[in-house]
């Protein structure tokens, strides 16, 4: 019970921040909650070294996926390889445990940041459709596990979690964007040039060529 009111409350939160906090709020709280996830991240793998310089990293990760360019991607990608090698090289971390610890900013920093960047460029209603795609296809996913599961999909880290029921999950995401999709995207504004040139200026950061293209 308290899981499902602490669910029910998460929700309403992230809702209201949706609905209501401009773009450079809803950046600093995608920013904040990447850091925390990346913290409990660490805790629940077993690394404690140089946690600060993950977190800045994750942070970074998600403040500048709206709209970044080419320069910041590779600028982001070279300091997590920054980090990689000095884990293995300077602070004896196990390859391994480097690996685990290179993969937050995009795990979790990349994810936040890129729903943030939905918002700002294709308003309110493609951000709850993503959300609610994901929402949706973790409880079938949860369902699915419980009625068919057999196979365990990662027992080392989630003994609970079954290939029937990631399957269950991609199959009800799947089929709920391809239905419910085309009665959102068609109302989403343009991608013009003109519209990615405004979000260029109020945010005052440049962007990639890709996101012009059709």
């Amino acid at each position: 019970m308290v899981r499902l009111l602490s669910g029910v409350v998460l929700a309403a939160a992230a809702l209201a921040a949706i609905l209501f906090l401009p773009v450079i709020g809803l950046r600093i709280l995608a920013s904040l909650v990447a850091v925390l996830a990346a913290d409990e991240y660490l805790k629940i793998v077993g690394s404690s070294r140089n946690t600060p310089l993950v977190l800045v990293l994750v942070a970074l990760t998600c403040w500048f996926m709206l709209l970044p360019d080419v320069a910041t991607l590779i600028g982001l990608l070279i300091g997590a390889f920054a980090l990689l090698v000095m884990d293995v090289l300077f602070a004896g971390v196990a390859i391994q445990e480097a690996a685990v610890r290179f993969l937050a900013p995009w795990y979790l920093g990349m994810p936040l940041g890129m729903l943030v960047s939905v918002h700002a460029i294709n308003g309110v209603r493609a951000t709850l459709l993503l959300i609610a795609t994901v929402v949706l296809s973790d409880t079938a996913q949860y369902y699915s596990g419980r009625t068919f599961g057999r196979r365990p999909l990662a027992p080392a880290i989630s003994p609970k979690k079954t290939i029937e029921g990631a399957m269950g999950g991609l199959i009800f995401g799947t089929v709920f964007m391809a239905i419910v999709g085309p009665m959102v995207l068609p109302t989403l504004p343009p991608r013009s040039e003109e519209h990615m040139s405004e979000l260029q200026s109020r945010f005052g950061i440049s962007y990639a060529v890709f996101c012009l293209k059709k």
